[in-house]
């Protein structure tokens, strides 16, 4: 018996949740209740990432994140102690912020703050904790990089930046292997250990007491040191170029075409990000039907940004056989340019507006979901209703403003394309392309 598929309704309409904000000592507490939402999402958001490292400690921060798991009394207690009361610990580091928080049933929340104060302003930091973490991992950074996809994108800040962003967040086998103990108890207190932060609260807090929370959080901490934006300096060298990260024998590529773009606030996001998902965000992309469906190169390809608080990326990627490599980078150029040239289409106009605002309902529908968009308001100091405000510029979005969105953002003449692979095999053939020099760099030798 056949059945009729039903008729699909109109999409929910969906207005992110206003947080409330209550000022505690030097921090401030950023919430917001969700009845029902029995699972409390807690995160304690420093402006202090691994950008603000030291170079002589570059690392430092990513380090320190994993000796915190250690907890107040060493030896990965922190674990163990945090599941008697049914919560998972949180943290990681970015460019821009220290993120540490917990996962915890609201019932539980009062025993289990007290845990997470404790792990994050006064934790063991035992030197042997710290050696055996920071050998662990020197270790997970060159198992990655035996990835060629993984291998060129650590090798991309290096040909766009000079200072801090040419070296990879976790700051590279060299200077990470060099990182002392000592380092990382004076990085932990100037930093967690000293300054309050904001403290993001998502659940339902029916009862919950948010300033003694923030209270018991932040102690008494001083307020968090302004940070200098200061946009990092690009390296010497021609534009556009190629530079090969030989892994001599590989029969597959990795490439990575990259540029610089301006910061997160200076980026109109919807505009910007639309038009990445029609070069290469979505499954439907210019890039993934031209290089996978047509061509039949890579079983995937896509692109995207990624924006700091000083500086941005826009990044092309994707894995091939080795004697496809120079069509698949001048192929993936001349979808740019096509698009920069003809346009989007009302079709892809369109997908793009349905992907970005139909399912945001179910994007936000869980507390550790909420509380990432609201540490990535306070890591940008974006306003309480940016969400709805991204919303309505997906909503708003025209042929005209993606198109105009292409030839603001996307700029191939200042790109970058690093393709990890056999140079001996690769280096004729991307000579021939015309993309520009081609230099060839020894993995071993890029974070000495």
């Amino acid at each position: 018996m056949s059945q009729t598929r039903p008729e699909l309704g109109a999409p929910a309409s969906f207005t992110f949740p206003r947080p409330q904000r209550v000022d505690v000592g030097a921090g401030t507490v950023v919430a917001i209740d969700v009845p029902g939402q029995l699972l409390v999402s807690l995160r304690l958001v420093h402006q202090h990432g691994a950008a603000l490292e030291p170079l002589d400690a570059m690392g430092v921060s990513l380090l320190t994140s994993e000796v915190l798991e250690d907890g107040p009394d060493g030896n990965s207690s922190l674990a163990p102690a945090l599941e008697r009361h049914g919560a998972e610990w949180n943290s990681r580091v970015t460019w821009d912020a220290f993120v540490t928080g917990l996962d915890v049933p609201v019932n539980r929340l009062n025993q289990a703050v007290g845990l997470f104060s404790e792990a994050v302003r006064r934790p063991a930091l035992d030197a042997d904790d710290i050696l055996r973490r920071r050998e662990q991992l020197v270790e997970r950074f060159w198992l990655g990089s035996a990835s060629a996809q993984t291998l060129a994108m650590r090798s991309v800040g290096g040909q766009l930046f000079t200072g801090r962003y040419g070296t990879p967040l976790a700051g590279g086998p060299g200077k990470l292997g060099a990182v002392t103990p000592e380092q990382v108890a004076s990085f932990h207190g100037d930093t967690l250990a000293s300054t309050a932060g904001t403290l993001v609260v998502v659940g339902d807090l029916t009862g919950v007491d948010l300033s003694e929370l923030g209270k018991r959080v932040f102690g008494d901490t001083s307020a968090s040191r302004e940070r200098d934006l200061t946009t990092p300096a690009p390296p010497p060298g021609e534009l556009p170029r190629v530079v090969v990260v030989d892994r001599p024998g590989s029969v597959q590529s990795a490439l990575v075409i990259a540029q610089r773009v301006p910061s997160r606030k200076e980026v109109d996001l919807p505009r910007a990000e639309g038009v990445s998902e029609i070069l290469g965000g979505m499954f439907t992309s210019r890039l993934n039907m031209e290089l996978r469906e047509r061509l039949g190169y890579t079983y995937g390809a896509g692109s995207g940004f990624d924006l700091r608080r000083d500086t941005g990326v826009f990044l092309m990627s994707t894995q091939v056989e080795a004697d496809t490599t120079a069509h698949s980078i001048t192929s993936s150029l001349e979808q740019v340019n096509e698009l920069r040239d003809g346009g989007v289409t009302e079709q892809e106009l369109q997908t793009v507006r349905e992907s970005n605002t139909v399912g945001l309902p179910v994007s936000y529908s869980t507390a550790r979901s909420m509380a990432g968009a609201l540490v990535d308001m306070v890591v940008h100091d974006l306003p309480d209703d940016h969400v709805d405000r991204q919303r309505a510029g997906y909503e708003k979005l025209t042929r005209e403003s993606l198109d105009s969105a292409a030839q603001e953002y996307l700029h191939p003449e200042q790109a970058v394309v690093v393709v990890a692979g056999d140079a001996e095999r690769l280096r004729g053939p991307l000579g021939e392309t015309g993309v520009g020099p081609v230099e060839v760099v020894d993995p071993e030798t890029l974070w000495a």
